[in-house]
């Protein structure tokens, strides 16, 4: 998959290969350690042992479902550490412990270490109903297991965030989030993802896609690169994130970006 812009007379084109290289030196120009800031994220990592055979437990899957909600409408910095404060919050994501536990207790709890979000309070409430969901879910399918690898990770999305299985204060960008916690690989198309790939930018497509069309955008580009699709969508976001790489967010750094011959920006901007 190429990304093409004008330059003069002359078409500049990118490999996906090609991408995930510039993506990677830009990075470390920066003083970005992105392998080990990617494998402290752990999605690469459970992603791995998901195909060595690990089996992902409720617990698990609680786990899963409650970092992607933190992990909304907000920086990821924070969160990443205190992770091990939030496990105790969280009774270790013990699903009987958090369902008899006081969501106003827990909401206190994770506000006091600044982690919550604007949606804190509803994720919290909800979250004791979202845990009888996982295990109805997990009921009908043989184990939770079964059910996110049911499909492909897009599919498995949409029935978490429309329909009989829908999980509360979920959509279809947290649901990519939760799956890819517990090994599912797959991008996510966040905020971030769908400005880079925008005709602004990088002009894989034209103007600037929903959230699906910036899945299946991903998909390609890490297909093609023949990389695992969590690690894409973790490198790329490495690039674009506040207190990471910080070079494509809203206000690019484009004196710190190696893509300038492949992207709009600059050219509109100068």
């Amino acid at each position: 998959m190429l990304a093409k812009r004008s330059t003069g007379d002359n078409m500049r084109q990118i490999q996906a290969s090609e991408l995930v290289r510039l993506l990677q030196l830009s990075l470390a120009a920066q003083q970005v350690d992105y392998e080990r800031v990617i494998e402290r994220f752990g999605q690469v990592r459970a992603s791995e042992d998901r195909t060595c055979g690990r089996k992902f437990d409720l617990r698990d899957h609680v786990r899963g479902l409650v970092l992607s909600l933190l992990s909304n409408q907000r920086p990821w910095r924070r969160i990443e550490t205190n992770l091990e404060l939030i496990e105790r919050i969280f009774s270790s994501y013990d699903p009987a412990k958090i369902k008899k536990a006081d969501p106003s207790q827990i909401e206190k709890s994770l506000r006091a270490i600044k982690c919550g979000n604007r949606s804190i309070r509803k994720q919290i409430g909800d979250l004791p109903a979202n845990i009888e969901m996982l295990e109805r879910i997990a009921g009908d399918y043989g184990s939770l297991d079964k059910f996110v690898m049911s499909a492909p990770a897009d599919q498995v999305a949409r029935k978490l965030s429309v329909g009989r299985s829908k999980l509360k204060q979920v959509g279809f960008t947290l649901a990519l989030e939760y799956l890819r916690n517990v090994g599912v690989r797959a991008p996510k198309s966040d905020l971030h993802v769908v400005r880079i790939i925008s005709e602004r930018r990088l002009g894989f497509v034209k103007g600037e896609p929903d959230a699906h069309e910036a899945y299946n955008v991903m998909v390609r580009l890490a297909d093609d690169a023949g990389i695992n699709r969590t690690y894409f969508d973790n490198l790329l976001w490495l690039f674009c994130a506040k207190d990471y790489g910080n070079i494509c967010g809203t206000a690019p750094r484009c004196g710190a970006c190696l893509l300038g011959d492949y992207c709009a920006y600059p050219k509109a901007h100068t």
